[in-house]
């Protein structure tokens, strides 16, 4: 009995000093919470989070942890979007109608002492990247033999989400494309490729260089793109005819 009284006693005093030490953008109950401002991300992404572990100390005390994420539109006076009462969460962003911002707040709870709670939260502004526009030092119409390599570039890519490239002949161009689709096509990741025409291209024709912007994790939802045509022009015939 006497262990038990020196157990619960060690851990209401780990408990106050919880309250008043803390992680990142983390509070004692009853306090506000400050959320940490996170790096954007884009709509249809998935935000992965993690509680903390429960220290070998606590551990040893028999001490469990029990955890609750509120994901709210905004910020913490906002609409509430779904609850986990799991260590980690997964929540995937919506493509649409999606919030300017979502705000996560964490509450663990020691199981075995309801009172020793601690809190914290952050928050993930969602941003779609804007239009894009190729830039290149090419020409429009190019040699099927011209060995030289161009540059196709657009804007440094959005940090909230990938870059791919392909090159199209005309007449394959998809009605939609995916991040590890079409891979016979691709030619890059970023925001700029360089193209040697001599080896992109088959056969003479029309060619499209195709760039998308995709959201970071599977399953990659796509962003949006700008494309850019470039006319293959194949070595003239070299027949002399006697008339």
């Amino acid at each position: 009995m006497l262990q038990s009284k020196r157990n619960l006693a060690l851990v209401v005093l780990l408990c106050l000093m919880g309250m008043i030490s803390s992680a990142v953008a983390a509070v004692a109950v009853g306090g506000s919470c400050t959320p940490a401002q996170q790096q954007q991300v884009a709509p249809g992404d998935i935000i992965d989070l993690n509680g903390p572990d429960v220290p070998a100390d606590q551990q040893a005390l028999g001490i469990h942890w029990d955890y609750l994420w509120t994901v709210k539109e905004e910020n913490a006076g906002g609409k509430t979007v779904t609850t986990f009462q799991t260590k980690s969460i997964s929540y995937t962003v919506p493509t649409t109608g999606f919030a300017k911002n979502y705000y996560f707040e964490l509450m663990v709870t020691a199981h075995e002492a309801q009172l020793c709670i601690n809190q914290a939260c952050m928050t993930f502004p969602i941003v779609k990247p804007g239009p894009c526009t190729i830039n290149t030092d090419g020409p429009e119409q190019v040699c099927i033999t011209d060995e030289g390599k161009y540059k196709y570039s657009t804007a440094e890519t959005p940090s909230q989400v990938s870059q791919r490239w392909w090159v199209f002949p005309k007449d394959k161009v998809p009605a939609t494309i995916e991040y590890n689709s079409n891979t016979e096509f691709k030619v890059g990741d970023g925001s700029s490729v360089e193209i040697a025409w001599n080896k992109a291209a088959p056969k003479s024709g029309t060619y499209v260089v195709f760039t998308g912007y995709f959201a970071k994790k599977s399953p990659y939802a796509f962003q949006g793109s700008c494309q850019k045509q470039v006319a293959v022009v194949d070595v003239p015939l070299n027949t002399i005819t006697v008339t």
